[in-house]
């Protein structure tokens, strides 16, 4: 099962130099989720709390970068006002053509485009997501 200690231990195993901005206090991101108007995952919360935002290996977590600055906010508020994301998604990973999601009061991450909306669960929970998605890369290295 994946849990908290296994993917900071999978972290550490990729992590280089600056892929992380830092942690961020629970107040910062009790502001966050009044901004947005939704709660958060406990898992993403976690990982708000612990790094920040960033990732190994190319993946890029949005949330809190260096100088508080909200990156999940200004992702998750642009495609609200352009193409009509709904309310109650959050954007966790901005991949150019596509997007991964977390849906307000869920643990689950959705897979969103700008054509069809929502679309498939990606992963049953954020951690989960992010194991997929660090596996997913060190594969494509080999």
């Amino acid at each position: 099962m994946v849990n908290r200690p296994y993917i900071k231990g999978l972290i550490n195993k990729y992590e280089e130099e600056n892929d992380f901005t830092g942690k961020t206090s629970i107040e910062q991101i009790e502001l966050l989720e009044n901004s947005l108007k939704i709660s958060f995952s406990s898992d993403y919360k976690w990982f708000l709390e612990e790094y920040g935002s960033g990732g190994v290996l190319g993946i890029d977590i949005l949330g809190i970068a260096k100088n508080n600055i909200p990156t999940i906010l200004k992702t998750t508020d642009r495609l609200r006002k352009k193409f009509n994301l709904d309310d109650n998604l959050y954007i966790v990973e901005d991949c150019d053509e596509f997007f991964y999601c977390g849906k307000s009061e869920e643990e689950k991450i959705y897979y969103w485009d700008r054509e069809s909306g929502l679309g498939q669960v990606e992963a049953e929970n954020f951690l989960e997501f992010l194991n997929d998605r660090i596996l997913g890369a060190v594969e494509d290295l080999e």
